[in-house]
């Protein structure tokens, strides 16, 4: 029996990398009753888009202690007044007396919906923040304001953060990947520039529509990376729980097997505290050939993808664990309660 897959567009990274490896064990692709399909690959995007939207992912957070984030604030045209008031009182009034800045205290804004660096606006005050409001060019809709960590751990002299993916199934429990890369900043950290040099504050392989020039490394190369994936570990322990909290049928088990991607993003700072800056749902990755991580990294990382998680799927196997570099972080137990579900439904 032929082995079939079909995927409504190839031209993602997620959808690219399957279909390379898929393809390499002789698979094909077919409309006919596919075994492997888009249904396979999304968990509910309606409950997803609380990872992926910086605001909603805040919103389901910010209450956690101790924080697990910066500290982060919803805002759009209508509150931004009230969140300002709130930061101010709660940072800028000391003795009883505003403070225009305060000593290592900076924010950045981006937008909740999009990714690659797009928009995103580096203030040292709160002044600035409400001058950027009054711009009658500036981007409307729903953004965070964080806080800006002042004291990054650095590699060579520039600040860096991690990407690491997780894999959240509806029939095996939440898995970490065991490796993950860290994007370098292009120049060096200068916390005194004023936030003058974009590419010394943000790491984005693209920023404002054009490369950065970051440098890519493995993660696991940058610091005592053991140490610190445990605390990669015990986060998407905690954002799992607290979705899961909220929408208790996220994670059950159906007759539909499926997993989903989600690329976690962390900075380290200089006393060993692993932050969570945002989540990506179906991160990207290269799609070239000569890619720096390709042969330590990428090429790995899918062919792990495909046998643990796409291969079982498909093919209906029994053993439904994977057991190579992933790690599993909430066993299937943990991601569904008949007993949560319940009390979720008698809510009013």
């Amino acid at each position: 029996m032929n082995k079939t897959f079909k995927f409504s567009r190839y031209d993602t990274a997620i959808h690219y990398h399957i279909t390379r490896v898929l393809e390499q064990q002789g698979w094909q692709k077919s409309n006919d009753n596919p075994q492997f399909s888009d249904q396979n690959l999304t968990l509910n995007d309606g409950v997803s888009i609380h990872f992926e939207y910086k605001h909603l992912l805040a919103e389901l957070i910010n209450n956690l202690k101790p924080s697990i984030m910066p500290a982060t604030y919803s805002l759009d045209d209508t509150t931004v007044g009230t969140v300002l008031s709130q930061i101010t009182l709660d940072y800028y009034l000391q003795d009883n007396k505003y403070h225009k800045e305060i000593k290592d205290l900076k924010w950045l804004l981006k937008p909740s919906m999009l990714n690659n660096g797009d928009d995103i606006k580096l203030f040292n005050n709160l002044d600035e923040v409400r001058e950027h409001y009054w711009s009658p060019e500036r981007m409307g809709g729903d953004h965070i304001l964080q806080q800006y960590i002042p004291n990054p751990a650095l590699h060579q002299g520039r600040k860096y953060t991690f990407r690491v993916f997780a894999a959240l199934t509806n029939y095996a429990g939440v898995y970490l990947y065991r490796e993950g890369y860290g994007n370098i900043s292009a120049d060096n950290f200068n916390l005194e520039d004023r936030m003058g040099n974009r590419k010394a504050h943000i790491t984005n392989y693209i920023l404002d529509g054009e490369l950065a020039n970051i440098e890519q490394r493995l993660a696991s190369e940058l610091c005592d990376f053991k140490v610190v994936y445990q605390q990669m570990v015990d986060i998407v322990q905690t954002t799992v729980k607290q979705i899961i909290k909220r929408y208790p049928q996220y994670l059950k088990t159906q007759n539909t097997k499926k997993v989903e991607l989600f690329g976690y993003d962390f900075m380290l700072d200089t006393n060993g505290k692993l932050w969570l800056i945002e989540i990506n749902q179906g991160p990207d990755c290269p799609m070239i050939f000569d890619h720096v991580l390709n042969e330590s990294l990428w090429y790995p990382f899918w062919q792990d993808v495909v046998n643990d998680f796409v291969l079982p799927i498909a093919t209906e196997q029994k053993q439904q664990q994977p057991s190579g570099n992933f790690q599993q972080v909430l066993e299937t137990k943990q991601c569904y309660s008949r007993f949560r579900d319940l009390l979720g439904c008698l809510k009013f």
